[in-house]
């Protein structure tokens, strides 16, 4: 609502973006590996198996469900997709252009990123980082235009 007035277009399809983004990450349930419950419960019965057999059936399916979350995620892009949107409207705004600057470079390096997962593994933390201070500095102006 803060930028509205700035570009409807923009704004219209940012809104859309982030919409699909939602709709898409559920549907795909794309959270990482560590929040996924279904690796938790892998986990528990994996502990338990009492025979060679099932700790291989429950190793095999936590490897599955591990790749699957590790795929290149369309919704992690999407998000990303709707922060670049975003941020080239802020560089209009009230927003500090350094704040729609670092969206900008975070919104293009989370497209890469979210690319490259698979590849990039524990590197894919540097972009993460980025877009919490990003996250963090866009609340931030929010809460003090409320």
């Amino acid at each position: 609502m803060a930028l509205k007035h700035l570009n409807k277009s923009f704004a219209a399809i940012a809104a859309l973006v982030a919409i699909a983004y939602g709709v898409i990450a559920l549907a795909l349930n794309s959270s990482p590996p560590s929040l996924n419950g279904g690796l938790v419960y892998l986990s528990d019965q994996y502990a338990t198996a009492t025979t060679a057999a099932q700790h291989i059936a429950f190793a095999t399916a936590a490897e599955g469900l591990i790749a699957v979350t590790n795929a290149v995620n369309s919704a992690g892009i999407l998000f990303e997709v709707g922060i670049l949107i975003i941020s080239l409207v802020m560089l209009k705004g009230v927003f500090h252009k350094g704040v729609a600057y670092l969206g900008i470079v975070t919104g293009a390096l989370g497209i890469v990123s979210e690319a490259l997962r698979p590849i990039l593994g524990f590197g894919y933390v540097v972009f993460f980082v980025l877009e919490v201070i990003w996250l963090i500095a866009v609340g931030w102006k929010l809460y003090r235009l409320g």
